[in-house]
């Protein structure tokens, strides 16, 4: 498996969640969802020690259907990979309800400055919040910023989608995280407008065109503090030699994308769009010779010939919807 960045992953520890965001796949798609969860055991298992020092560098924490808050060992988990391997860079990506102090602050205590906590908020109040992030809690949002901030040396982005509501508040929300100590406030765009959300001819929860992205994602980030460096995880991205073909550039092959995924129920893809092209079903199992990793190990997964054979004909033709550069 030598054309993937190993050490660079993307894991979704807990397919619940509390929030009914209207352009989620758990109510786009309530059909497909089980709610579910990845243990420590099941971390223990497929994550040795020894496979953690030459295989993780960083590992981000982020739902395609739930919230990693939600994973009952989610802290224990942290815990472990820190035990075996400090330096390792963890970036959570929450929604922040509903979690107590006491909570927050234990999290804070396993994170250090190579740690990200991601607020996935794109409100200025509660009400404001709730018309997308709907069931979301503002209060316990800012207790849980508030109170990692005070716990942890690890660093605090805002992130917030710009929708209708609030496109004109904005600067209003980028200064409640500044005065909250956050590190950045990000804006995340999305393309999920248009057609297919039309009520009555309009999109409701459309922003202004250049508040939209044209791809699946796009980012603006502002920073409020300088990055903390990462060296061992700066040289392993400046060494990578990344594959390309006929301008084709696959993020799991250099690292600075979201890694090699492994989703809540445990099974394994080279990354989370090809776990979208192939949502819940048993098409993406076959093709790989069954990548579950609560049947088979991930070390055994990776060194399946599939990567080398099988493999790279139908890898030139996925990335070409996903990692193309122009």
């Amino acid at each position: 498996m030598s054309d993937f960045a190993q050490w660079a992953w993307h894991i979704e520890i807990s397919s619940k969640c509390t929030l009914h965001c209207p352009r989620c796949p758990r109510q786009e798609h309530p059909e497909n969802l089980i709610n579910t969860e990845l243990t420590l055991d099941f971390f223990k298992k497929n994550f040795t020690p020894l496979f953690i020092h030459k295989n993780v560098e960083k590992i981000m924490f982020c739902g395609d259907e739930g919230d990693p808050i939600y994973a009952h060992d989610l802290i224990a988990v942290i815990a472990y990979f820190k035990s075996i391997k400090p330096r390792i860079q963890f970036n959570i990506i929450t929604n922040g309800s509903y979690k107590k102090p006491a909570w927050w602050a234990e999290l804070g205590k396993v994170l250090n400055r190579y740690d990200t906590v991601t607020f996935s908020v794109d409100g200025y109040d509660n009400a404001s919040n709730q018309q997308y992030r709907v069931n979301s809690d503002w209060d316990s949002i800012i207790q849980g910023i508030s109170t990692l901030r005070a716990n942890s040396q690890c660093r605090l982005i805002w992130s917030a989608i710009p929708f209708s509501f609030n496109q004109d508040h904005l600067e209003d929300i980028q200064r409640i995280a500044q005065d909250l100590g956050m590190d950045a406030f990000e804006l995340s765009y999305s393309s999920k407008f248009g057609n297919n959300y039309l009520v009555n001819g309009v999109d409701p929860l459309e922003p202004r065109k250049d508040l939209t992205s044209l791809g699946r994602y796009g980012t603006k980030t502002i920073k409020f503090t300088p990055t903390t460096a990462n060296p061992a995880l700066e040289k392993l991205i400046r060494n990578t030699n990344i594959k390309i073909k006929d301008n084709i550039a696959p993020s799991c092959s250099n690292g600075t994308g979201f890694g090699l995924y492994i989703d809540a129920r445990g099974r394994f893809f080279p990354c989370c769009w090809v776990a979208t092209r192939y949502p819940h079903n048993d098409e993406w199992q076959d093709l790989g010779n069954g990548f579950d990793l609560n049947y088979r190990l991930l070390s055994e997964v990776l060194d399946d010939k599939f990567w080398e054979e099988d493999f790279q004909s139908y890898r030139w033709q996925e990335c070409q919807n996903k990692c193309t550069r122009s």
